[in-house]
């Protein structure tokens, strides 16, 4: 991930516009809000970006904790938000406390993700969420895509959000692009439903699909997964 992280560390335009780079934003928060059935519960949304709109979700929710593993968003993030009482910026996870977060919002990441690193993930995933709590993916490419959907995904959002002929030119000018590059070397992880269902299972959690995907895109899958107790409580015992 080494690669995509210096990537996403430096100042980009993978959005057509400052317009689609709100639209997405105010949509992830949207449908995290949506979601959201207690006050006090803390959120971690990993791999957060930008996070225009986290002062939305801190609104709804106890505190909000974003973490960014890339430097050059992570600082941008730190002082964005640095004098909201309820947000917090975090370079990783591994000082959060076992069960401290009620739910985690883990967004158009999975893509950029080894197997191992999905592995470690999870398993901060189920070391952080107590018994009941939720994990919420999204934006997950599935196994069979199809270009042409994603295009015609892309330029429905821009026409519904103002930026239809600004999507136009950013397609025709993509192949060139810095993101393209990278993309075109790593490629990106893609999944199926049932095997992201067993591979949460094996995790120790019940994961269902979720709609609708957080991101515009209606051709990629968001999941939410319950910690389940039994788990926990296994692994608690071991840790005794």
């Amino acid at each position: 991930m080494s690669d995509w992280l210096d990537f996403w560390s430096r100042t980009q335009r993978v959005y057509v516009n400052d317009r689609h780079r709100e639209a997405h934003f105010r949509k992830v928060a949207t449908d995290v809000l949506a979601v959201l059935d207690d006050p006090s519960i803390r959120v971690l949304d990993y791999g957060a970006g930008e996070a225009l709109h986290a002062d939305r979700i801190a609104a709804a929710a106890g505190h909000v904790i974003l973490c960014e593993l890339a430097d050059g968003v992570r600082r941008r993030l730190a002082a964005r938000f640095a004098d909201h009482p309820g947000i917090s910026v975090v370079g990783d996870v591994s000082g959060l406390e076992p069960g401290s977060v009620g739910l985690m919002v883990v967004n158009s990441v999975l893509q950029y993700l080894s197997d191992a690193e999905l592995d470690r993930l999870l398993a901060d995933a189920a070391r952080l969420l107590p018994a009941g709590g939720r994990l919420l993916v999204g934006d997950v490419v599935p196994v069979r895509t199809s270009l042409a959907g994603d295009v015609a995904a892309l330029l429905r959002y821009g026409a519904r959000h103002g930026f239809l002929l600004a999507a136009v030119v950013s397609l025709c000018a993509t192949a060139m692009s810095p993101y393209t590059k990278v993309r075109r070397r790593l490629g990106l992880s893609r999944h199926d439903e049932a095997g992201l269902v067993a591979r949460l299972a094996a995790a120790g959690f019940t994961a269902h699909r979720h709609l609708p995907n957080l991101s515009h895109n209606p051709n990629r899958m968001s999941f939410m997964a319950i910690r389940d107790p039994a788990t926990r409580k296994t692994q608690e015992a071991a840790a005794a």
